[in-house]
């Protein structure tokens, strides 16, 4: 009798096994006709029998469970996108727990880590940056080594400003050395001169032996040490935390002291919170690393202006011309600093009366006041030689004309505005 028990048993178990592969052959098949509702529905059927995992079936059952989630996720949105993805990528990782060079599963692990980072770039193009912060970190996690992805998520949280997010990615990055510097290997195009970058230094070499190429070498792209310490102090800033942004610059200038991105980041970080002072302190250093960067000398000067000492700040963007001479809003930031020595004038014209002496001043005045216009003027001009289309710059141009009585240059320029408004 104990036999016949046993006997029982065991056709009981084979039959499960067999219902158990035809309900995972289905799914399979469903799966590759794009039936995922039916997928779901065989696999469930499936799932309460299966019992030992280091069976071959129970590895195409999550198999096939990854891909019916991961293809349903690549044509939803928001919350339901998200749960079928880490259901496919908990899938895929089961199957790589059972068998860790399984070639179906690497694939479609390499599949959906590309349709991720597509989908991410997509939303934020689409100003969608909560879910593209979630996929890109999603990404990094999948391979941790990929600290770029991680990197890639804080910007998307920053142009979302989820804040809080940024703030953990940026952490995790600093906690992780990261500094985004790469090596980039490149060679020379002979047809269009254009130097290309390749994705490796094997590439590019068989680039080379082609004939095609020429001139092979290597490249450092910038650190990003300095942007990631910017962006955490704008986000303190952001939280009104000023205290914290200067502990955080504070922080990256110590492990990068000679970082000059870094210099500039807390430059601007004084320049936000009002302090003026220091922000002209810490440009003075940034410029003695940097000396031929036009766009320091401009941002000096206008923190001279600002704190009044205007012949430091003519000066800065004399020297920003006199290297970068098609800096435009460097010459209009002279024009307007030449020009804002009238205002004193004026004041002390109208405070004088009409006797003999106070006429004759009058006349110094007025003569003074014309060449600060003669002065300004070829700022102006020179503003409009390089952007035609800047209206300020016309009508002080066009105030000016009136005001040295150049009629018919005043005339000219009228006519040009008004065809330019019409």
């Amino acid at each position: 009798m104990k036999k016949s028990i046993l006997a029982i048993a065991l056709i009981g178990i084979t039959s499960l096994g067999f219902s158990q592969r035809s309900e995972i052959r289905s799914a399979e098949s469903a799966v590759e006709d794009g039936n995922y509702s039916e997928a779901l529905t065989e696999l469930n059927a499936a799932k309460p029998q299966l019992v030992d995992e280091k069976d071959k079936w129970v590895i195409r059952y999550h198999l096939a469970k990854a891909k019916t989630h991961g293809n349903m996720a690549s044509s939803q949105s928001g919350d339901e996108m998200m749960e079928n993805l880490n259901t496919a990528l908990e899938s895929v990782d089961k199957v790589l727990e059972l068998e860790k060079d399984n070639e179906d599963a690497l694939n479609y692990q390499t599949k959906l880590r590309q349709t991720m980072v597509q989908t991410a770039i997509d939303g934020q193009n689409e100003g969608d940056f909560d879910t593209a912060q979630k996929l890109l970190y999603k990404t990094y996690q999948m391979n941790k080594n990929d600290t770029v992805m991680l990197y890639y998520a804080a910007s998307a949280a920053v142009n979302g400003k989820i804040y809080d997010k940024a703030l953990n990615y940026y952490s995790e990055l600093l906690d992780l050395g990261f500094d985004g510097a790469t090596t980039q290997y490149v060679a020379t195009n002979k047809e269009t001169g254009e130097v290309e970058i390749f994705e490796s230094k094997n590439m590019r070499d068989i680039a080379v032996k082609t004939d095609e190429f020429a001139d092979p070498s290597i490249q450092k792209t910038p650190r990003l040490t300095g942007e990631i310490a910017k962006n955490v102090s704008l986000i303190y800033i952001q939280q009104d935390k000023p205290d914290e942004a200067l502990v955080a610059i504070q922080k990256a200038k110590e492990e990068n002291p000679d970082d000059i991105s870094i210099m500039q980041a807390e430059a601007d970080l004084y320049y936000r919170i009002g302090k003026v002072d220091k922000y002209n302190e810490v440009m003075k250093q940034v410029v003695l690393k940097d000396p031929e960067n036009p766009s320091l000398y401009y941002n000096l000067g206008v923190a001279s202006e600002q704190l009044g000492d205007k012949d430091s700040a003519k000066d800065y963007y004399k020297k920003a011309i006199e290297l970068d001479p098609e800096m435009v809003n460097a010459y209009i930031n002279l024009a307007a600093l030449t020009l804002s020595e009238e205002r004193s004038i004026v004041e002390e014209m109208n405070k004088l009366g009409n006797s003999r002496a106070d006429n004759k001043k009058y006349q110094e005045l007025n003569e003074k006041k014309k060449q600060y216009y003669k002065d300004a003027l070829p700022y102006l001009e020179k503003a409009n030689e390089l952007d035609p289309d800047n209206m300020d710059a016309m009508q002080t141009r066009l105030n000016i004309y009136y005001q040295l009585e150049k009629n018919e240059e005043a005339k000219k320029l009228q006519e040009q505005i008004n065809s330019m408004k019409e």
